[in-house]
Order: C-alpha cells, then sequence, then structure tokens
C-alpha cells in the first residue's frame, strides 16, 4: 500500500465580507503573536468588499465562487492542500489514507474529534450521504463528473464511523482521484436526510447551516453582508482556533464602490484590483499590500450555438430530472457553425485587451496572456504551449464571413444573409470593470467587421444562472480554473454536464476525457489533455481571451497573510493584528 500521514493540517479558504456600523477602537497591547492564546489574542474584524451576495451553502448544488467562498470557511475540508504545478493534498479531516497496489481503492483514516456545530460527530456516513446527493438526479448536481469513476455504492463504502474506502473503476491520475473525492464541503446526514432533494437549493439549511468548520454564520442579510464568527462550538485542534474576532463581507456590486471603500479604509481586502488602479494605491497607499495570485483566472466569449428560444420551449416540456435532448434544438443561425466562430475570432485583438487592460503604465509590466484553453498555464506539464494562435486579421475574418453568405446586401454598414442582419447581444455581468471595458473594445472590432454586437449587463447571480440555462446568445465570462485535470464538466458533450453551457459536442473530445481520467500514467494523460486542448480551440466553442495573474490588495496591519494561487485568504486561522494596531475592538 501506498500511503500519506501528517499531523499538522493547512486550512485553506475563501473569504469576502461586509460590515455594518463597527465601532473604530484602537488598542494597545503585546505585538508578538506568539505571546498570546487564541483566547488572549487581540481581536480585530477582516472587512472584504465582495462583488455579489452567496446563493447557497450546501456545497453540492453551489455553482459560482460567491457560494464557494464562504462553504470553504464554515467547512472543515476533507483534505487541505498546497500548489507547485500540481496539487498536493495535505491532512485535514482525514488524517491518513493509502492507496491499494492496483490504484483502484483510497483506504482513509479520519479524525475522531470533528463535530457539527450542533455536537453530533461528523463521520464517515456523512461523507457518503454527501457523495449519495451528488449522485440523486434530483439534486442535479454540477458537480456529477467527480464520482462517475467511482463504484456505484463504493462512493464511499463506509466500515465504520471513521474509516472509509473509495472504489474506483479504473486507476488515474492521483492528484484527480483526491480532488475528486475531496473537493466538496461535507453535508450532515443527520439534518439533510429528509429534505426535498429536488429543492435542495432553497432548503432552510442555506440559511441556519450547522457547520463543522472553523468558522459559523453570525448574521446574513441578503444583499448587504454576510458576517462568519469563530465557531465556539469547534471541537478539533485548538490552535487552529480562529485569532480574528469575525470575517465581514460586504456586498457591494459596483467595482468603483469596492474600490472607494478600500481607499476610505471601509474594507480591508479587494480582489481583482485593476491594474491602472493597482499602479495608483501603490503611489498613494502606502499602507495597503498587493499581493499576485498567479494565472488561475480566464476570460473568454461563450458562443451559444443553439436558438436559445428554441431551447427555452422544448426546455419547459421536460419533467423534472430529466434532461433536454440537445440533437433536437435548432441551430443558432450565427453561432452554429464553427466556421462563423473562427472567423470572429480574428477580429478579436486579444493583445490589445492585454495592453489596455492588463499591463502597468508605470511598469510596463502584463497581468496577462493570450489564452488557448481553459486548462491553466499554472498546470505547467499540462497546458499546450505549442497550439498556434489565431491571428489577429480583420480583413481576414470579413473574408470568411462573406465566404458563409454574409455580406453588406444592403448597404447599411451591417452583415446579412437572406435579409437576416449579423447581430447579437453580448451578455456580461456588472460590477467588473475589465470585462466592461473588455465589451466595447470586442464590441468597436466586430463592427470594423460588420458585426453588430449590443452589449448587456446583468447581475452576477443572473448572468450565471442564465449561462447555466442557455439563456443567451455570446457571454463575456470567466473562469476559476480547476488545479486538477477534469475537463469533463466543461465539454463533454454528456446532458448532465451543466457547466458545459456551450452545449460543445465532439466525439474526439469526449473520447479524449474518458481515455484521459482513465490512465494511470500522468505523463501519458498529459499527450491526450495536450491534444484535447488543441481540438477545442480549433473548434472555438469560446473565443479564448486571456488568463490575469489577479492582483488581491490587503491592508498592511493583518500579519501572517498568504495569499496565492489556491485562495486569496490561505491559513485563515493564523491571521492576526498585532495589539497597538487594531482598528476593530467589537
Amino acid at each position: 500500500m501506498i500511503g500519506f500521514q501528517c499531523c499538522s493540517p493547512r486550512i485553506r479558504g475563501f473569504l469576502f465580507s461586509t460590515l455594518a456600523g463597527l465601532v473604530l477602537v484602537g488598542c494597545k497591547g503585546k505585538d508578538d503573536a506568539d505571546a498570546f492564546s487564541n483566547d488572549e489574542f487581540p481581536r480585530d474584524t477582516l472587512v472584504i468588499a465582495y462583488q455579489s451576495d452567496a446563493d447557497t451553502l450546501l456545497s453540492v448544488v453551489s455553482q459560482s465562487a460567491s457560494d464557494s467562498a464562504i462553504i470553504s470557511n464554515l467547512n472543515y475540508p476533507l483534505t487541505d492542500s498546497q500548489f507547485d504545478c500540481r496539487l498536493e493534498s495535505l491532512p485535514a479531516l482525514a488524517k491518513s489514507w493509502e492507496w491499494s497496489e492496483d490504484g483502484r481503492v483510497i483506504s482513509m483514516e479520519l479524525r475522531d474529534d470533528i463535530q457539527w456545530s450542533d455536537g453530533v460527530q461528523v463521520t464517515a456516513r456523512d461523507i457518503a450521504f454527501t457523495m449519495e446527493l451528488v449522485e440523486d438526479p434530483k439534486v442535479a448536481s454540477p458537480r456529477i463528473s467527480y464520482i462517475q469513476q467511482m463504484v456505484p455504492g463504493k462512493r464511499p463504502l463506509v466500515i465504520d464511523d471513521t474509516h472509509l474506502e473509495w472504489h474506483f473503476t479504473h486507476a488515474y491520475d492521483p492528484v484527480t482521484q483526491m480532488s475528486h473525492i475531496s473537493a466538496l464541503a461535507i453535508a450532515p446526514e443527520h439534518i439533510l436526510r429528509t429534505a426535498d432533494r429536488a429543492t435542495l437549493r432553497g432548503n432552510v439549511f442555506n440559511r441556519e447551516p450547522v457547520v463543522n468548520g472553523l468558522w459559523k454564520l453570525g448574521d446574513w442579510s441578503r444583499g448587504e453582508r454576510i458576517v462568519l464568527e469563530p465557531n465556539d462550538r469547534w471541537t478539533g485542534p485548538a490552535d487552529q482556533a480562529p485569532k480574528l474576532r469575525r470575517i465581514i463581507f460586504r456586498i457591494l456590486p459596483e467595482y468603483a464602490t469596492r474600490l472607494m471603500a478600500l481607499e476610505r479604509g471601509e474594507v480591508d481586502l479587494l480582489e481583482a484590483v485593476q491594474i491602472a488602479d493597482a499602479d495608483r494605491l501603490r503611489r498613494t497607499h502606502p499602507d495597503i499590500v498587493q499581493h499576485r495570485r498567479g494565472w488561475r483566472f480566464l476570460d473568454y466569449i461563450a458562443w451559444n450555438p443553439l436558438d436559445p428560444e428554441d431551447y427555452k420551449a422544448v426546455n419547459r416540456g421536460v419533467t423534472t430530472g430529466s434532461k433536454v435532448d440537445l440533437a433536437g434544438i435548432k441551430r443558432n443561425r450565427l453561432f452554429g457553425d464553427a466556421r462563423v466562430r473562427v472567423a470572429l475570432a480574428k477580429a478579436i485583438d486579444v493583445d490589445k485587451l492585454i495592453n489596455d487592460l492588463l499591463t502597468s503604465r508605470d511598469t510596463g509590466e502584463r497581468y496577462g496572456r493570450p489564452a488557448v484553453g481553459t486548462i491553466t498555464p499554472a498546470l505547467c506539464d499540462v497546458h499546450n504551449d505549442d497550439i498556434p494562435r489565431l491571428p489577429y486579421d480583420p480583413a481576414a475574418a470579413k473574408r470568411d464571413l462573406a465566404q458563409l453568405g454574409w455580406e453588406d446586401h444592403d448597404g447599411d454598414g451591417i452583415l446579412d444573409q437572406d435579409g437576416q442582419p449579423f447581430r447579437f447581444t453580448l451578455m456580461t455581468n456588472s460590477g467588473n470593470p475589465r470585462r466592461a471595458k473588455a465589451s466595447v473594445i470586442i464590441q468597436a472590432g466586430l463592427k470594423e467587421i460588420g458585426v453588430d454586437c449590443r452589449i448587456e449587463q446583468i447581475e452576477s447571480n443572473t448572468f450565471f444562472e442564465r449561462l447555466r440555462k442557455k439563456d443567451f446568445e455570446a457571454a463575456l465570462s470567466g473562469w476559476s480554473a480547476g488545479l486538477f485535470v477534469d475537463p469533463k464538466n466543461i465539454w463533454h458533450s454528456g446532458p448532465e454536464y451543466e457547466f458545459n453551457f456551450v452545449s460543445y459536442s465532439n466525439p474526439e473530445v469526449d473520447l479524449l476525457i474518458e481515455e484521459g481520467l482513465r490512465e494511470p500514467d500522468p505523463e501519458k494523460a498529459v499527450e491526450m489533455w495536450r491534444r484535447l486542448q488543441a481540438l477545442i480551440y480549433q473548434d472555438q466553442p469560446y473565443a479564448f481571451l486571456y488568463w490575469m495573474d489577479e492582483i488581491v490588495a490587503v491592508h498592511k496591519r493583518f500579519q501572517d497573510v498568504d495569499i496565492d494561487i489556491l485562495s486569496p485568504i490561505n491559513n485563515l486561522h493564523k491571521w492576526w493584528v498585532p495589539a497597538d494596531e487594531v482598528k476593530y475592538k467589537r
């Protein structure tokens, strides 16, 4: 057996907060973190500017980073992680595990000292119940691909309260295996066993969650703030108890408002700082420290190859738990043809987008790089650096469209075919200035070749829901890339994969995904993933734009801050503030 065991777990989480009338009081005292026990520690509050409210606090149905940010801090992870070109799992709730010689079984031992906040012990049965929810079609979990390489009835097999076995139908990359079993926060079986699985997103659990992590939900005022407080019923290692008094997520949909709050000292942390603002903050705010996250975030344009209205009409007649047969949906007259999508890509100047939006005017440093797929360049060996990018060539784009019958027959400056103009709406989420500016640049480039692109900005949660329901023509969106390789949720043609917003279907890609997830030799799997990236880029289901090295700004009073590609807030229980710098006494 190949095993892993360790005794010092690291807690990683994503935090975004909100503030409501805290009193500003200075506090003096010791300034050395090691000089205090957690009970005596000078407390402070971390206030984080956050773009959108959470939608659900149940991991099996969550879809956005907004949800994950909260969920990951309310729940103790099955395993923790660290990253350097590859993801490495570290102990947390699972204190040790080992593989069978054939790589098809992972035997795992859990800690026996972790309890839910109502006093019930967290056991292997909770983990099995969580996977049972993912498996149930009534739940419609977007994480269904996580269990598809596991043996039914053994996802996992519960031995007793602290021992379980994960049985796989075949061996494959151990990093992906571990990610499949540990990516979700655990759901409490004793609370949700009798819940209506078809309506879990609206269950009362989302307002009054029973948790097992270092933090608990203190308050949630919809659209205003979410407050996390230390879990006073935390039963794990005492040295992991938080040193901060609370985390407040201020819901501020507009970037300008979030930035102003940072500069005024009303919030302590701001993600996705725009490059021009980062330049200015370095000059004007020495009290703000900037951290770079690495190549985690991708922007792209999703082209819907289906007729959205026909899809909605057909979907209305589908019973709960069933899926629409996409083969019977009318094709989108614009984006149903890959040749049109390729032509449009030639009219989008990605280098200009990077130069205008992701390059420092002070230093000339670039915080963006062109994208050719959804596998992050941070996965050093897997990302395909050899794919030739489509050139920016508006003249060629116009010629390509003319060959497909799109020409300006009536002289109004807009291409048309059979009397129908080449006109569509590009949807994007509001409150994101980078995408707002990018959409205008893209719109201008398309206008040059006779394409009428109209821009629509939508509130973030509504935007992502419309993506999931395929209710769009084109969408400027993005991914926070996975740090393990499983493209199934985004690119497999199976109807159960809700993150395949563009209904992408390529039999060779499907086969590569299935074979890659069955390949136990990581080096052989890499060749499959490289081929997959090249095929998808050739089809252009997305106009792949750029990867971003995101900037996170944090007030300098916070110590032991660890921000990297995994999270904007790592090891949160270690964050602390020197006594003479505490801002919020209560």
